[in-house]
C-alpha cells in the first residue's frame, strides 16, 4: 500500500487477536518486558523485529483497556501503530481467502442524500453561509449551526454508498480513524482499496435522517413482497437489501504494471 488514508486500529486488534489467539496483559516500556497469560517475559525489545504477538498488541492492548500512561508520541506507541498496521496489511490475503474480510477495489463511493453521511459532509462549512442564506433556509428544521458539534457526540460511523458497474454496497467508516488530517468529504474524491468485514444488510433509504430517527416509520413501511405479491420477486428483495461492512484499512495501492 502506498498511503494509508484510514485505519480502524482498534478493530484490527481485535481481529488480530481472535486471529492468533491469546491474551497480553502488560508492558513495561523501561524494562523491555511484556506479560501475557500470567507469565513475564524478560528481555522483548519492541521495534526489533519482534512480531505482533509478543510485545506490541500487549503493549496496545493495555494501552486500551487498562489505561496505562501511554504518551501519544512515544516510540512504544508509534511502533504498536505501525506494526499493527503491517501485521493486519500481511495477513490480509489469507483473511480475503478464509472470508474473514471483503477487498474492494476500483469502487467509487458517495453519501446517500438526506443521510447523516451527507449532512456531516457540508456541516463543517455550513457556519461560512447566512442564516438567511439559501442552503441554510433549505435546512431550516435542523440545527444546523450545532449539527457537526452534535454529531461528533451522538454518532460514531457513517455510511456511504459503494458502486462498481451494477455492485452496490454500503461501506461504514469510523470517524476517528481517518489519517493525515482527511475527513469524509475527501474519501469520494479517491480511487482506494477498501478492507472490510461484513456486519449485516440495508436498504439505502434506511439510512434518510427521517427513517432513522423514526423508528415506526421504518417497521412500517412495506416491503417488496407485500406491495408485489409473493411470486418472481426473489430477485427484486435481494437487489432492494445491500451488503454492509465496517472499513478496516482503506489506502491507495502501488500501482503495478497492468494498472
Amino acid at each position: 500500500m502506498q498511503k494509508v488514508i484510514y485505519f480502524d486500529e482498534g478493530s484490527a486488534t481485535d481481529m488480530l487477536q481472535i486471529e492468533y489467539g491469546g491474551e497480553l496483559i502488560s508492558v513495561d516500556e523501561d524494562k523491555g518486558t511484556v506479560q501475557f497469560g500470567g507469565k513475564a517475559e524478560a528481555g522483548v525489545e519492541v521495534g526489533a523485529g519482534t512480531n505482533f504477538f509478543t510485545a506490541i498488541k500487549a503493549a496496545f492492548t493495555t494501552k486500551i483497556n487498562v489505561n496505562s500512561s501511554f504518551a501519544k508520541d512515544s516510540l512504544v506507541t508509534k511502533t504498536i501503530s505501525n506494526t499493527i498496521l503491517a501485521d493486519f496489511y500481511n495477513l490480509s490475503s489469507k483473511l480475503e481467502m478464509e472470508k474473514k474480510i471483503y477487498i474492494f477495489r476500483d469502487f467509487q463511493i458517495r453519501p446517500i442524500k438526506n443521510s447523516f453521511s451527507f449532512i456531516k459532509m457540508y456541516t463543517p462549512y455550513i457556519k461560512i453561509f447566512k442564516e438567511d442564506s439559501a442552503l441554510v433556509e433549505g435546512m431550516k428544521d435542523l440545527d444546523v449551526q450545532n449539527f457537526d458539534e452534535i454529531l461528533k457526540n451522538a454518532r460514531g460511523y457513517y455510511e456511504l454508498l459503494a458502486y462498481k458497474n451494477n455492485d452496490r454496497i454500503i461501506l461504514r467508516f469510523n470517524i476517528n480513524a481517518l489519517k493525515n488530517a482527511y475527513s469524509l468529504m475527501d474519501l469520494p474524491k479517491m480511487k482506494l482499496t477498501y478492507y472490510a468485514v461484513e456486519v449485516g444488510e440495508s436498504e439505502e433509504e434506511d439510512f434518510i435522517i427521517e427513517n432513522e430517527m423514526n423508528v415506526e416509520t421504518v417497521s412500517e413501511r412495506p416491503s417488496v413482497r407485500e406491495l408485489m405479491g409473493d411470486s418472481d420477486i426473489t430477485n427484486q428483495e435481494a437487489n432492494s437489501s445491500l451488503k454492509m461492512y465496517d472499513v478496516i484499512l482503506a489506502g491507495v495501492e502501488v500501482k503495478t504494471d497492468g494498472d
